[in-house]
């Protein structure tokens, strides 16, 4: 038993304290319990300095891979970035996903297979002892030591890893802001709504990661298609875990200026956001490739084109809904003429809008210029089919019946009540007219715009389980 203990013993061999006991072992054979107390007391001692000796190196070595593992984890996080544009009017879509090209990450296994080595290394020791009084003991020291390597690990992460929350948003958007106001873009203004709709959005992205912004056409279509006629969605998808927003404003910098050029755009105001906890694809090692280039790419095949390795694992991600409208009234584009209207000619231009508003009426804006006198007519449908069935003639000196009558000039700047009802079931038609007795050629330039306040979007909602 004692040879034993001797052979395979992890206490210092330098300590004379076991050959002292040994000895005393062979002399004192007749007080065998006394000896074996005092020995164990002994070996508890050298064995509580022991764990204090391992519980202190395990600590160093901790702190060194967190700090290692911080480094490396955490840029990470900006190995992508995502950008969504959606221009409706120009149905334009753009999509990017940046990914950063710094070296691979060491993965979380090791260090809990460190941990796990230095478990199995004291548990053998315990069965090397054989008590099962003094394994107790063993087992409450062990307990107290691994508690306390967790609070060590614990409070590094805590002190090398910021928190992503509603503060460090709003200090990333201050930041977003003072370079926004040195390019003579207006502030981004935060939007309750576009909140709801980045959860949305967050909710349905990672349902399919693989996929790029997977699934925006279907959401807006869902949830916005009734603002589509004036609202200019952006969508910014970031992993800035691990850095302070200071930070995370000099990586978009350096290294996302697709990114940062989306949230410095003087055509978005608005912003909403949503933190979430979810899936994504993260590149192992180096990679020549930097972004995805569109939208509804599959993210692992494009990369393992240009021979890079990707994994997928759960991350922060920071969804970023931006627009360039929250509430209030906006001004609806209808048309622009910029055209030669012969004699004996006019032009009509169909109105008709589905309106996302409680308003009963809208406004309607004209302004037109001719080089030569020509009339202008609003009407309704019932209306524009009587005018069409007139005789030159008659058209020459026709005034009504008709929604509204501008008379005749060279200019026309006037704004005309439109009843909601009717702009969305059959609509209005605006004509200008140049059938004249004695009319001339003619240029026009018209800007007919729509000004109503519409309804805030706040009935979006999660409906996904």
């Amino acid at each position: 038993m004692w040879n034993k203990i001797i052979n395979n013993s992890y206490l210092n061999h330098k300590d004379n304290t076991l050959s002292a006991i040994i000895i005393n072992i062979t002399n004192l054979s007749s007080n065998k319990y006394l000896i074996r107390r005092n020995y164990l007391q002994i070996i508890a001692e050298n064995f509580k300095m022991l764990i204090s000796k391992i519980s202190l190196n395990i600590k160093k070595i901790i702190r060194s891979l967190i700090i290692v593992y911080t480094r490396h984890k955490n840029p990470r996080s900006n190995n992508r970035f995502r950008r969504y544009k959606h221009w409706h009017n120009n149905y334009y879509y753009n999509n990017y996903k940046y990914n950063n090209v710094s070296g691979s990450k060491p993965k979380r296994s090791r260090l809990i297979k460190i941990i796990a080595r230095v478990i199995i290394i004291l548990l053998i020791i315990l069965i090397v002892i054989d008590n099962p009084s003094y394994i107790k003991q063993i087992l409450k020291i062990l307990q107290t030591s691994i508690n306390n390597i967790s609070a060590t690990i614990q409070s590094t992460i805590t002190y090398t890893k910021p928190t992503i929350n509603s503060t460090w948003v709003f200090q990333f958007f201050n930041i977003v802001n003072q370079y926004r106001q040195s390019i003579g873009a207006p502030p981004l203004q935060y939007c309750p709504w576009l909140d709801n709709f980045a959860h949305i959005r967050f909710e349905t992205m990672i349902q399919n990661p693989t996929i790029s912004h997977y699934g925006f056409d279907q959401d807006f279509s869902e949830y916005l298609s009734q603002y589509q006629s004036f609202l200019i969605p952006g969508e910014e998808v970031l992993y800035p875990s691990g850095y302070t927003s200071s930070e995370y404003v000099q990586i978009l910098q350096s290294e996302a200026l697709i990114h940062w050029k989306g949230l410095i755009d003087a055509n978005y105001t608005y912003y909403g956001y949503y933190i979430g906890y979810g899936p994504s694809y993260t590149i192992i090692g180096s990679c020549p490739v930097t972004e995805i280039p569109g939208p509804n790419i599959n993210i692992p095949q494009y990369f393992q084109s240009y021979g890079c390795s990707v994994e997928l694992e759960n991350d922060t991600w920071l969804v970023i809904e931006l627009s360039n409208w929250c509430n209030g009234p906006i001004t609806l584009p209808v048309s622009v003429i910029n055209e030669d209207l012969p004699q004996q000619y006019y032009i009509y231009l169909p109105i008709q809008y589905n309106l996302p508003t409680n308003e009963k009426y809208v406004k309607l804006v004209v302004n037109i210029t001719s080089t030569n006198p020509i009339k202008l007519f609003l009407f309704t449908p019932d209306q524009f089919t009587y005018f069409e069935s007139l005789y030159q003639q008659e058209v020459w000196s026709f005034t009504g019946p008709a929604y509204y009558y501008g008379g005749e000039s060279t200019t026309f700047n006037i704004e005309i009540a439109l009843n909601t009802v009717q702009l969305a079931n059959s609509g209005y038609y605006l004509v200008l007219s140049n059938v004249l007795p004695n009319a001339q050629y003619t240029h026009v330039n018209s800007n007919v715009t729509i000004i109503y306040i519409p309804t805030i979007p706040n009935t979006l909602a999660i409906t996904r389980s």
